[in-house]
């Protein structure tokens, strides 16, 4: 009876195991891209390349999945999103993005607790030059660059709570490019551009800047198009700098800025919130069962005494 008892506790626990480890697995990104009628230079299309970028995320940090549903004008499509991604007005688009359709959704939605600004047109530079997409300049430019800018973004943006935000090549205002006005604050912006952009140390251990540096950001024949200034550090983070300003909280030079509570959030994706990983599981594992042979031993001892 011991035995059995032994035994049901020891399948009870492995298979605790199993289903917990099963769950650490990401859940699905929903992404809404705001597409607008762009399309690129090249010989690919937009939507092709962006399709190609989402194959990569199941094997990049993050280990996520991309459902992609591409928004191009029209009411804003229904469904549950966890991130919105909005096209460049910045680089040589063969057709620019028209945002009037994102423009008159703006005022009613609501978004999470993850938003990004970045002045990188990292769309366009992924599907161009330095390259990373099939039909760019360079379809083995690797993570290092814009494709691997575009990764981590959408991954953390879409692993917080509500909709996430991943403005590119944009400041929030308006003033560059006829780029959309999200209704942010807490921040001033002009349209500065710039080839050196530097990760600070204090934010280079982030998720969100996971494998990428300053030299893979940079030297994108102008990588940046925006410089956000005088942030309001309790709304703003300042993750990536002008290198060719003086850039000091609260007054700097930054080309990307992100939510301040929420800016060394992971980039792994969990629709229920925070999941045990499988190696934390194992050592509950452990624990259990060391308990389960504790109490037979207990047992043991009592019987022989």
């Amino acid at each position: 009876m011991k035995m059995k008892w032994r035994l049901s506790v020891i399948c009870a626990v492995l298979a605790a195991f199993v289903v917990l480890s099963a769950s650490a697995v990401a859940d699905p990104i929903n992404v809404l891209w705001y597409q607008g009628g762009t399309q690129t230079s090249t010989s690919s299309t937009y939507q092709s390349d962006v399709n190609a970028l989402a194959s990569l995320a199941p094997s990049s940090p993050g280990s996520n999945t991309w459902s992609v549903t591409f928004w191009n004008s029209g009411a804003m499509p229904s469904g549950s999103y966890n991130v919105l991604v909005v096209a460049s007005p910045e680089g040589g688009w063969s057709s620019y993005p028209d945002y009037s359709a994102l423009d008159s959704a703006l005022s009613g939605v609501t978004f999470g607790n993850r938003l990004m600004l970045t002045g990188q047109d990292a769309d366009w530079h992924y599907m161009n030059f330095p390259g990373g997409a099939p039909g760019s300049n360079n379809p083995s430019n690797g993570f290092n660059g814009p494709e691997g800018f575009l990764l981590d973004s959408v991954n953390w943006a879409g692993s917080g709570t509500g909709l996430g935000l991943v403005a590119l090549g944009v400041t929030g205002t308006g003033s560059c490019s006829s780029a959309p006005n999200y209704g942010l604050t807490g921040y001033s912006s002009d349209c500065t551009g710039t080839d050196n952009v530097q990760i600070p140390a204090s934010e280079s251990s982030f998720p969100i800047n996971t494998n990428l540096t300053s030299a893979g950001l940079s030297n994108w024949s102008t990588s940046a198009h925006t410089d956000f200034y005088n942030l309001d550090t309790s709304l703003w983070n300042g993750i990536n700098l002008n290198g060719n300003g003086s850039c000091t909280p609260g007054a700097g030079c930054y080309v990307t800025i992100v939510s301040a509570s929420t800016a060394g959030g992971g980039i792994t994706h969990h629709a229920g919130g925070a999941v045990p990983e499988p190696a934390s599981v194992a050592m509950l594992a452990v624990g259990v069962l060391g308990l389960v042979g504790l109490e037979a031993y207990r047992k043991r001892k009592a019987f022989q005494a």
